[in-house]
């Protein structure tokens, strides 16, 4: 409020000090008015906010749940040793996650017998006849074939004049290595042996260096190369299924199931649901259901004992949240009861007395059981969009929802009280505004009063001082 500095001349009166009074005065009730409506507009955006915050985690506790991946996870296990004298395991497997973006399915429950006869092998070929450091080729080219039948691959490599065994392994391994292909020596004093290697096992794989040149030291150094290591397949059987595979990892015979061949033996596959991920995923939409329950009760929650309310004690749209998220839920529970999944049988429910405030309660045990036993039937009624998740998703969204033109419930509730404290701030500097006209008007007035009663007491001296000359 402005001090224009102003002390009654004819008056004596603080002129300045009673207008800011009088402007207070004025302004007192609009600014309590605003005030008070501003502190319980904030207040509910907190609590808003708070119910809305644990509603969106149940959206995505719900997300999670409702998805037909939720239940299919897997775990596998593999029995199996080389023999009575070798602990190794035959092989390791693993079990892949459903892939929603593809049409690959998650690996099926069950047990395989699986018989590993022989494992996939890389071809490597070695020189039986060394060459000495020192020596030197004739001019020739040499022929490398990677493969086999009409994928074959043929390179040819041009040994010049001169050439050094290391230098002639140099150009093969250039030659090979994209496919795979790589030579080296093996120094022995003085002497060297050539070494081709192919880095992929199987069959296909195999490899071949030819010469057809007058050199007689190519024609050697090629006719000295012997078969170190075959490029052979994996075989194996899955449940008597005779499987051939160019690598010892099977990764296509059974959908969904990774096989790393080690050695060869007898070994047991088992394959089963995951009932600790699965029941991690349930676990979780219970904690977040409850804290949906919970944060609505705290907001709305009215103290007898201090007679205090909540910001949100009797809002309507929040008692209407609750009771929708209540009959929604026993709706689902009453669907899951009807498919004979009852709270006996699946391990859920909702809190019984003498706690009995709509929250659940998961059996982690029984439901663990329940999905080892029936997992199809559990995935079947509560996945899905029109599973028990899925309606459960549905409601909990029309709260939540941030898509535009579909804005949810406590979204657009937050949008207006927002709205509501701006229009505050504007009231606010309107209310500033009007105050500076009614202080200008009250300096006016009481300048005038002040030098109207300069006058009267002006008027009064010169009478009493013309009194005062009567009386002589």
């Amino acid at each position: 409020m402005a001090d224009f500095g102003y002390g009654g001349i004819g008056s004596g009166l603080n002129i300045s000090d009673i207008v800011n009074k009088l402007v207070a005065a004025d302004r007192k009730p609009a600014d309590n008015a605003l005030n008070l409506q501003q502190s319980k507009t904030k207040m509910q955006l907190s609590s808003v906010g708070t119910v809305t915050s644990a509603f969106d985690k149940l959206k995505t506790a719900l997300t999670a749940l409702k998805a037909t991946t939720a239940f299919d996870t897997r775990t596998v296990t593999a029995t199996g040793k080389a023999g009575p004298n070798n602990a190794d395991d035959v092989l390791t497997a693993s079990v892949a996650l459903y892939d929603l973006g593809t049409s690959k399915a998650a690996a099926a429950n069950g047990t395989h017998k699986i018989d590993v006869k022989n494992l996939a092998s890389a071809h490597k070929l070695i020189a039986d006849t060394s060459v000495p450091k020192t020596d030197t080729f004739g001019a020739g080219t040499l022929t490398l074939t990677v493969g086999v039948g009409d994928k074959a691959k043929t390179m040819n490599i041009e040994v010049e004049a001169g050439d050094t065994l290391t230098t002639v392994r140099n150009k093969i391994d250039a030659a090979g290595r994209k496919e795979g292909v790589q030579a080296t020596l093996i120094s022995s004093g003085d002497n060297q042996y050539l070494s081709i290697a192919q880095e992929k096992t199987g069959a296909a794989s195999a490899i071949k260096l030819e010469y057809g040149g007058s050199d007689p030291k190519l024609g050697a150094l090629v006719g000295s190369l012997k078969e170190n290591s075959p490029a052979t397949d994996a075989l194996l059987t899955i449940d008597g299924v005779e499987v051939v595979s160019a690598s010892n990892t099977v990764t296509d015979a059974v959908p969904g199931l990774t096989l790393n061949l080690k050695v060869k033996g007898l070994s047991t596959v088992v394959i089963s649901t995951d009932t600790t991920a699965a029941t991690k995923v349930m676990q979780e939409f219970v904690t977040a259901y409850n804290a949906a329950i919970a944060a609505i009760n705290t907001e709305t929650k009215y103290d007898a004992k201090t007679k205090e309310a909540s910001a949100l004690t009797g809002d309507a749209q929040m008692r209407g949240a609750l009771a929708q998220l209540r009959s929604t839920m026993s709706g689902v529970l009453l669907d899951l009861a009807g498919d004979k999944l009852d709270a006996k049988a699946l391990g859920l429910q909702t809190r019984g007395y003498p706690n009995a405030d709509g929250t659940l309660v998961l059996d982690t045990t029984k439901f663990a059981a329940a999905l080892a036993a029936q997992p199809e039937k559990i995935r079947q009624a509560i996945t899905g969009d029109t599973g028990g998740a899925g309606r459960l998703y549905t409601m909990v969204d029309g709260y939540v929802s941030t898509t535009v033109g579909k804005e949810g419930a406590f979204v657009a509730r937050t949008k207006g009280l927002n709205s509501t404290l701006d229009n505050i701030d504007k009231r606010r500097k309107d209310l500033d505004a009007r105050m500076v006209g009614v202080e200008a008007r009250y300096k006016k007035q009481f300048v005038a009063l002040d030098s109207l009663m300069g006058k009267l007491q002006q008027s009064s001296n010169t009478l009493s001082q013309q009194l005062s000359q009567l009386n002589r």
